[in-house]
């Protein structure tokens, strides 16, 4: 009896010796894109995209949530086919072996990781996660979409970093009132160009080629007629 006694104070106090098991890490990064690169400035105020990823240190997993502030007619779109601009682009310093969209906006075009990088037209450096939405269901004001990411490897930090000229976001912002588009982005990169908000003159309407047959009969009645009276005065 005594025996057991022993052993088991003994296996109390190891208990109470060992520590608790370790919380993990979290990871926890904002991505907004605030900068115009090149274009005009959107509608509302910056930042006008925001991308929030959670993830935790050992996890192969991670939720990035996508959301936009832009006002008016803004829109992002993209992605009509793999070989065309993306619509908001991503760098990952991590491989990424799947995605699937959880709730909200889904990007309905391509929500696509291509480690040799994506379309992202005058924005410099390489951007391997990419999502695009179409003419009938663009991301637009008030809209969000949450995606499980699944990577190849364990994480050991974030995986959204910047790219090789500091960017770490980019994205095509279209429909600004009075008919622009910008490109905006988030990081430290160079280059960026001054904007201001789009000053595109109205467009002149082009008359239908019908009319533009009646106004040139008119001007040849016109013509025929001045030339009558001159004769016959």
């Amino acid at each position: 009896m005594t025996r057991i006694l022993i052993l088991a104070s003994i296996a109390l106090a190891a208990l109470t010796v060992l520590p608790p098991p370790a919380a993990a890490t979290p990871i926890t990064v904002s991505i907004d894109p605030n900068i115009v690169f090149t274009g005009y400035t959107p509608n509302g105020s910056a930042p006008w995209l925001s991308a929030q990823f959670t993830s935790s240190v050992g996890s192969d997993t991670g939720t990035l949530v996508l959301s936009s502030s832009t006002g008016a007619s803004d829109f992002v779109q993209g992605l009509s086919s793999k070989k065309s601009t993306a619509g908001w682009a991503f760098y990952l310093n991590q491989a990424l072996s799947g995605l699937t969209c959880t709730a909200g906006n889904c990007a309905d075009n391509n929500a696509l990781y291509i480690a040799s990088g994506v379309n992202t037209g005058p924005v410099p450096g390489t951007f391997n996660l990419a999502f695009g939405w179409s003419s009938g269901s663009r991301f637009v004001g008030g809209d969000s979409a949450t995606y499980v990411l699944t990577f190849s490897n364990l994480l050991t930090g974030s995986p959204f970093v910047e790219n090789g000229s500091n960017w770490s976001s980019v994205a095509h912002v279209q429909g600004i009132t009075g008919g622009c588009s910008g490109w905006i982005v988030s990081g430290d990169g160079s280059g960026a160009q001054d904007s201001g908000p789009c000053t595109r003159a109205p467009l002149v309407p082009v008359p239908e080629p019908g009319e533009l047959g009646i106004f040139g009969l008119g001007l040849l009645l016109g013509g025929l007629l001045l030339s009558l009276r001159r004769r016959y005065h």
